[in-house]
This record gives structure tokens, sequence and C-alpha cells, in this order.
């Protein structure tokens, strides 16, 4: 799977391909430092999917945006999920 990795930094880059690496996993990461938000939501296309952060808008309007680019998972790397539109994403 090919995913666009939201807010990172180098440690969150050197975990998430060691990890990968480590697991032989078959997954394509793209590390992006910029949060997801409208005008980042266009890094996401020919992704499968997202993987996001604390502060990233995860919003009903950016659900539907990841969805018309075939975004199919939404992976968070956060114990919180308030910034994620659960109404909307349920109905995905």
């Amino acid at each position: 799977m090919k995913v666009a990795v939201f807010s990172t930094k180098r440690y969150d880059q050197d975990f998430i391909e060691s990890s990968n690496e480590r697991l032989n996993c078959p997954h394509e990461f793209v590390f992006y430092e910029a949060t997801l938000d409208a005008s980042t939501v266009s890094l996401a296309k020919d992704f499968e999917g997202v993987c996001v952060f604390v502060n990233d808008n995860v919003s009903g309007e950016i659900l539907q945006e990841l969805d018309s680019y075939g975004v199919r998972v939404v992976a968070l790397r956060c114990a919180g999920y308030n910034n994620v539109d659960l109404k909307v994403a349920r109905k995905m």
C-alpha cells in the first residue's frame, strides 16, 4: 500500500521505515512535514492511505476529498481522534 504520512519529523520517518523493513511489509511511504488540511490534501492523490498526527485536519470535507482520490485507509499515530469527523468516516 502506498501511504502519505503527514506532519512528520525525522524520527517518525526513521521509526516507520525501520518497522516496515523489520516486519518485511510491502508498504511504500512518502513523508510530508506539512500538516494535512485543505491546502495540502491534494498531496494525497495517488495514495491508498494516509497516516496523520494530532494536529492534522481530518474533517468531513477533508475525508470526502480523500475519498475522491481513492484513499481507503486513514491511520492515526496519536492517542486521540477528536480531529476526525467520525460521522462522515462511518458513512464512507
